[in-house]
């Protein structure tokens, strides 16, 4: 059901993929998948692996061109929109494989993604332009304030690649945030975490959405994804094959041959 604004008109979608394709070569990824995503929505893609999810993230933020189809965010059509003016206009994401900053300490991680929202750019900041002092500590209290969000505040000044696996998901998704995201997309989120951490990553994620923030997340976590999705869009083989609530797709006799298993759903 769509959002509302104060006045009962409904909201415009944050996120529109209408009938989009894919293929490499010979092989069809994605052929023709539809659905969107509601403003402060949580809305979760599931499916085998292969299915065509991380395929969909990839054309989302641009690094793919789809092949036919449209994606809009905001009302606006992305196509020909680079990586980076993407991200420019509110859509970051996290990916399967942390990607981080190593050798650099928590902080700076985070910065380099709130560098995004800052106006002097890379010559503003070597020639000290007037206000670059000030945009340098609203970018270092806003990263403060994220790492504290995610509660790994304590490990602002460590080197990224010495935190504990969870803490380094929480890092990127930090990062991520650093950018002001109208809509944040996860890659398998609690992928390696333990029961402690997913149960908080869950929180964290509810608490990204009540902040005004949409989520498209891939999780293969399924107890994860039924917590916290509105809607759950099932991917097979690059088409969709179900979406609804997650009472709907655990009840969905195709999801379950397809991916879930009776266990799951209790049949």
């Amino acid at each position: 059901m769509a959002k509302r604004n104060s006045v009962g008109k409904a909201l415009p979608p944050v996120l529109k993929i209408e009938s989009v394709s894919k293929s490499f070569g010979g092989i069809k990824a994605l052929g023709g998948v539809s659905f969107e995503i509601p403003s402060g929505g949580i809305h979760a893609l599931i499916g085998p692996n292969g299915a065509g999810k991380t395929t969909l993230l990839n054309l989302v933020t641009g690094a793919f061109s789809a092949d036919s189809g449209r994606i809009v965010f905001g009302g606006s059509e992305l196509r020909g929109m680079k990586a980076h003016e993407r991200v420019a206009i509110g859509i970051a994401r996290t990916f399967q494989n942390i990607e981080m900053f190593g050798s650099m300490n928590v902080l700076d991680n985070v910065l380099v993604g709130r560098h995004v929202k800052t106006r002097c750019g890379f010559l503003g900041a070597m020639a000290r332009f007037p206000g670059i002092a000030r945009e340098e500590k609203q970018a270092r209290a806003r990263a403060l304030e994220l790492l504290d969000f995610m509660g790994i505040l304590d490990a602002a000044y460590w080197r990224s690649c010495d935190l504990p696996f969870g803490w380094q998901r929480f890092l990127e998704i930090a990062r991520a945030l650093a950018t002001g995201p109208k809509i944040l997309l996860l890659d398998e989120p609690a992928s390696g975490l333990n029961a402690v951490e997913t149960a908080k990553l869950a929180v964290l994620l509810r608490r990204i959405r009540h902040s005004g923030i949409s989520l498209l997340l891939i999780e293969h976590d399924m107890n994860l994804v039924m917590d916290i999705a509105d809607r759950i869009l099932v991917l097979n083989h690059g088409v969709a094959i179900a979406e609804g609530t997650p009472r709907e797709i655990q009840a969905n006799e195709s999801v379950i041959c397809a991916y879930l298993g009776r266990d799951l759903v209790g049949a």
